[in-house]
């Protein structure tokens, strides 16, 4: 989706967060305990950084108008059934009474925010996300635009060392949803010539081709390819009509 691609101008981190607030209120109004995570910096002393498309998000997130106050539509949510955190094992909150006597909940549902390593810092985020995947054990963890690709460090770190295992880890997360639009080239946004969805875990990869209306009146996405592996361009492309 475009508002949600990094790499296009018109990437809005307001239309991601918006779309993490809702999925979080969905899940706790179904009395589940949720805690939405944004990577915190990483790397090694003076070479420290969080990624640009996270940059100020997470106070972003805590800022945003939940509904939580006194006499709202969700009244005490946040707080209770919304918490946030980082990436780690420990922003994982299992249940505990607290030094005050309180029972402390569990955390039911973990949401991370585009978990990334990041290009030239010597620190991929894999090391603490399976961390924090460890510790969740069998709760689920949700990942939103996960980009979980190696990056170009200057020892190798994340090119190299513990390569196998890195891939092995991204690639046990399983696809819910997913809309991709497609292009004619990866370099370039324009035009659209449709978009690859994946509406529920049990529904298939579906391939739609994008086709003008008459007059003018709009656009039609068709469905054109249906599989049960995301589609690779050259299955899109064989079955895409290019006019």
């Amino acid at each position: 989706f475009p508002e949600m691609n990094p790499s296009m101008d018109s990437y809005r981190i307001g239309t991601l967060l918006e779309l993490v607030r809702s999925i979080a209120i969905k899940l706790a109004e179904q009395n589940l305990r949720v805690r939405v995570c944004v990577q915190g910096s990483m790397g090694v002393g003076i070479f420290t950084g969080t990624p640009k498309q996270l940059n100020g998000a997470s106070t972003l997130m805590q800022r945003m108008d939940w509904q939580s106050g006194k006499g709202e539509n969700n009244e005490g949510m946040v707080g209770n059934y919304v918490n946030f955190g980082a990436i780690g094992r420990e922003h994982v909150v299992n249940a505990h009474i607290d030094s005050e006597g309180n029972q402390v909940e569990q955390d039911d549902v973990f949401i991370l925010l585009c978990p990334q390593s990041m290009i030239g810092v010597e620190s991929s985020i894999m090391g603490r996300l399976s961390d924090m995947v460890e510790a969740a054990g069998d709760r689920p963890v949700i990942l939103v635009n996960p980009d979980l690709a190696d990056k170009v460090s200057s020892n190798g770190q994340q090119s190299i060392k513990g390569r196998k295992e890195r891939m092995e880890f991204a690639d046990s997360f399983k696809s819910i949803y997913h809309f991709q639009n497609i292009y004619v080239s990866g370099t370039s946004y324009f035009p659209i010539l449709g978009a690859i969805t994946k509406l529920h875990p049990s529904e298939p990869w579906v391939a739609h081709q994008r086709r003008d209306l008459a007059n003018n009146e709009g656009e039609l996405y068709v469905p054109v390819l249906s599989t049960e592996d995301m589609p690779n361009g050259e299955m899109i492309m064989d079955t895409i009509d290019i006019m």
